[in-house]
């Protein structure tokens, strides 16, 4: 998996959590709160290995979502054709077709 922001690859604060093993092998969680959005507040996320199932924690709501229309992001990564997901306060996730999200609300 890449996770680009406007400086490469992130460096991201908490390891994710993923089995080794198994059908599951390629489902990954994180807190929306562990990826960090660049000067635009866009975060775009691939996986040049194949398919990725990523489960996004958050209690943020989703605003929008959709297909991007051409757009360069602060890093100038054409988001041309990938799905996104816009959060209360204009975070804005863009993924790859390979890239399977899954949005979760914090258990509590």
């Amino acid at each position: 998996m890449t996770i680009v922001d406007d400086s490469g690859d992130l460096k991201l604060t908490a390891a994710p959590t993923a089995p080794a093993a198994g059908p599951d092998a390629d489902h990954i969680t994180l807190s929306l709160n562990d990826l960090l959005p660049d000067a635009n507040g866009e975060i775009v996320v691939v996986s040049p290995q194949g398919q990725l199932h990523l489960n996004i924690v958050t209690d943020l709501q989703i605003s929008e979502s959709g297909i991007a229309d051409s757009h360069l992001t602060a890093d100038g990564t054409d988001v041309n054709g990938l799905s996104f997901f816009t959060f209360e306060g204009g975070m804005r996730l863009y993924y790859s077709p390979e890239v399977e999200i899954t949005i979760a609300t914090h258990a509590g």
